[in-house]
């Protein structure tokens, strides 16, 4: 116990691994602000590892996964880990390149690991009267019952489509925001391993963009009308491409005068218009994969 306690790797894991635990179990047990908890509780995972290096997420995640375990269930152990523990140390295992940190694989993982965690989940619902989908339109009508609504008075089938990639967006969000979150604190600390990137100037992997035209290609080829696992496939692969969208605007107006209104505006017709707003953002982060040269002039966020 001695050598693990003299170990800051080993103490960081601990803390981190504890931290994340209480976080994600005080959302399991719907304590108050709990939905605040679930949303940070990468948050220590992102800090043990961007200040102390893979390892010590891996080992956060570990001894977190162990704390759900012992004070609660196996169930809320594997929920913990393919929402967070695993992700989280994906992200910052392949951030780190020749002691900078590169978030271009971070970001494909964002999309990869989703679609990889839905189409385990359709694999696991196979056997299941509806599959995937009756899982999912069963836990929806349980919940709106629990809240004493009616289905019929809810969209339940346009809800049940989407679910599955309006939860991997969630993710996706969740894992951005904490790991960018932790990294600034730590570098502001001097506790960083490796400086801030150019958030604003992040491409994705070569590689990635064709992969998502490939399921756009395989869910027009196989997918039967309202298949969920294929489409929520293709719309998390989307992820990453829309993010990277998002980066390049905040790139593109770095500089300007009025950027800050601006981008006040960008959001809020994200908001307002949806979803022809999120097609065009995606759009344009195709456009800047390949139609911008490799080493940009650009922002500073």
């Amino acid at each position: 116990m001695g050598g693990v306690l003299s170990n800051p790797r080993g103490l960081a894991a601990m803390a981190g691994g504890l931290a994340a635990a209480v976080l994600s179990l005080w959302a399991m047990r719907g304590l108050p602000l709990g939905f605040a908890a679930f949303w940070l509780t990468p948050l220590p995972l992102f800090a043990t590892g961007l200040g102390f290096g893979p390892a010590a997420a891996a080992g956060a995640a570990g001894i977190a996964a162990v704390i759900h375990l012992a004070v609660a269930d196996i169930l809320p152990a594997a929920v913990f880990l393919v929402a967070f523990g695993i992700p989280a140390v994906l992200i910052v295992a392949t951030g780190f390149r020749e002691g900078r940190l590169d978030p271009s694989l971070p970001l494909a993982v964002l999309g990869l690991w989703p679609a990889v965690v839905i189409i385990g989940c359709g694999v696991a619902f196979a056997g299941l009267p509806g599959g995937l989908e009756g899982a999912m339109r069963e836990a929806v009508e349980q919940g709106l019952r629990r809240m004493g609504s009616s289905p019929a008075q809810v969209p339940v089938d346009q809800l049940v489509q989407v679910m599955a990639a309006a939860l991997g967006f969630w993710a996706a969000v969740s894992h951005s925001v904490n790991g960018a979150a932790a990294q600034s604190a730590l570098a502001r600390t001097g506790w960083a391993l490796a400086p801030s990137p150019r958030w604003s100037e992040v491409r994705l992997p070569a590689w990635y963009p064709p992969l998502t035209v490939l399921g756009a290609a395989a869910w027009l080829a196989f997918g039967r009308d309202g298949d969920v696992v294929l489409l929520s496939v293709v719309l998390v692969l989307l992820l990453p491409v829309f993010l990277q969208g998002i980066a390049a605007v905040h790139r593109r107006s770095a500089g300007r005068p009025g950027r800050n209104f601006m981008l006040g505006v960008f959001y809020t017709g994200l908001i307002i218009l949806s979803v022809p707003a999120a097609i065009a953002v995606t759009a344009f982060g195709f456009y800047e994969q390949w139609g911008r040269p490799s080493s940009p002039p650009g922002g500073t966020t």
